[in-house]
């Protein structure tokens, strides 16, 4: 649909509205649905920690940019808020997933973060002015009730508010 409204590939795009402004250090790789298909825009964003972590700047300072709007405060306060609307697993309002961010409640915190596959994290927190990012490989299979996050998102982050404290 994106492509289709701007004649422009998802990657193309993405470079000139947000990677560029951004100043990414590298060239970010996004997986294909398919040899000579299109960039998935659901998921498989491939990058480096700083480039990483400059996203969740953008998401901390609510879309601003050395000064400029990137993407509307608006939007950012939307996109990291639950989408309340979506029904979960037992019949209840979805109170961790917003517009591509998960949300996390923890030690009294709301936490947005981005969530890859493989245990790749950006955590955005906000109360502490900060960013962490956390490249892996694998990730948790192990879920913690009621909101069944990863457990290793107890390591990473636990790890990082220890180190902010």
């Amino acid at each position: 649909m994106l492509e289709t409204a701007t004649g422009k590939p998802l990657s193309q795009y993405a470079s000139e509205k947000l990677w560029t402004p951004l100043g990414a250090e590298r060239d970010a790789l996004w997986s294909l649905d398919h040899k000579e298909g299109f960039e998935k825009a659901y998921c498989c964003f491939n990058s480096n920690a700083r480039d990483f972590a400059r996203l969740g700047q953008l998401v901390l300072r609510r879309g601003m940019w050395n000064g400029e709007p990137v993407i509307s405060p608006e939007y950012i306060d939307r996109a990291t808020r639950p989408a309340s609307w979506l029904i979960d697993e037992r019949g209840e309002p979805n109170r961790v997933y917003g517009y591509q961010f998960w949300i996390l409640e923890y030690r009294g915190e709301q936490i947005p973060y981005f969530r890859g596959i493989l245990g790749q994290y950006i955590f955005v927190i906000p109360e502490k002015q900060a960013v962490i990012v956390r490249l892996g490989h694998r990730r948790s299979e192990n879920r913690h009730p009621p909101f069944y996050y990863p457990e290793d998102v107890d390591t990473w982050l636990g790890a990082a508010m220890d180190l902010l404290n």
